[in-house]
C-alpha cells in the first residue's frame, strides 16, 4: 500500500541545532538533549513520508545584530549550526535567508525543508511566507486548505514562541508539542505555553502529534 503524506498536518521543527540541543553547545538550552528522543520520533514520521517537515535553523554571520545580545552561536559553516542527526530527514532542501531564492515548483518532492534565519523570528526570512503560500498549491498529494502546524523544538520562550505566534497571526491552526519543546527558563516556558494556548494554539503530546499524522504507536 502506498503511504501518502498527511494532507491535514504539517510538522514545524524549531532550531534543533547542536549549539542549542547538546551540552557544550555555544548557546545550550538546559536539558534540551532530553527531548531529542521525541524529536526523533516526530522526524521519523517525515523520514517515512507520512508528514511534511518544515524546520528553522539559525545561520549567523559574525556581525549579525542578534549576536550583540547573545553569545556567538550557529555561525554559518560551523558544526554547531548543524541540526542534530535526530532532527534530519532525507531529501532535505535548505532555503537561505535570501529574497532572491526561487522555491521549487513541487515542494513535496522533499521530505524536509529548512528555513535559515539570522534573527529569533523565522518570518524575517522572506521565503517563509512564500513557502506557506506555495504549500496550498504544492502538487500531489496536495495539502488541505487549512492544515494544522505542529510546532516543537527550542527554545520555548524565544524561537518556538515566535514561530507559533507568526503562524497564528497568519490565521493558521497551530499545536505545540509540550514534551518536545524546552525552555531556557522553565517558569517563562510554562507561561509562554499558557499564553499560546490562550491565543488559540492547542497543547499536545508527541503521541498526539503522531496520531494526527496517521502514525500508529
Amino acid at each position: 500500500m502506498t503511504v501518502l503524506i498527511s494532507r491535514s498536518t504539517i510538522f514545524w521543527e524549531v532550531d534543533a541545532q547542536r549549539d542549542f540541543m547538546l551540552p557544550g553547545g555555544k548557546l545550550y538550552v538546559p536539558g534540551a538533549e532530553k527531548i531529542i528522543p521525541n524529536v526523533n520520533r516526530l522526524v521519523e514520521a517525515a523520514r517515512q513520508g507520512r508528514v511534511f517537515l518544515i524546520s528553522s535553523a539559525d545561520a549567523h554571520n559574525p556581525d549579525d545584530p542578534e549576536l550583540r545580545e547573545w553569545p556567538p552561536h550557529c555561525l554559518k559553516g560551523d558544526p554547531g549550526a548543524d541540526l542534530v542527526p535526530e532532527a534530519c530527514a532525507p531529501h532535505r532542501l535548505v532555503i537561505p535567508n535570501d529574497a532572491g531564492f526561487a522555491l521549487p515548483d513541487k515542494i513535496t518532492a522533499y521530505r524536509q525543508v529548512t528555513l535559515q534565519k539570522n534573527t529569533l523570528d523565522v518570518f524575517d526570512n522572506p521565503n517563509t511566507d512564500a513557502l506557506l503560500k506555495k504549500i496550498s498549491a504544492a502538487g500531489s498529494p496536495a495539502f488541505d486548505p487549512d492544515p494544522e502546524f505542529i510546532v516543537f523544538g527550542v527554545a520555548t520562550e524565544c524561537c518556538v514562541r515566535r514561530a507559533a505566534e507568526g503562524l497564528l497571526r497568519r490565521g493558521h491552526r497551530v499545536a505545540v508539542v509540550t514534551d518536545a519543546v524546552r525552555s531556557i527558563d522553565p517558569d517563562k516556558g510554562r507561561q509562554i505555553l499558557a499564553n499560546l494556548h490562550s491565543s488559540g494554539a492547542r497543547l499536545i503530546t508527541t503521541e498526539d502529534a503522531l496520531a494526527l499524522a496517521g502514525v500508529s504507536p
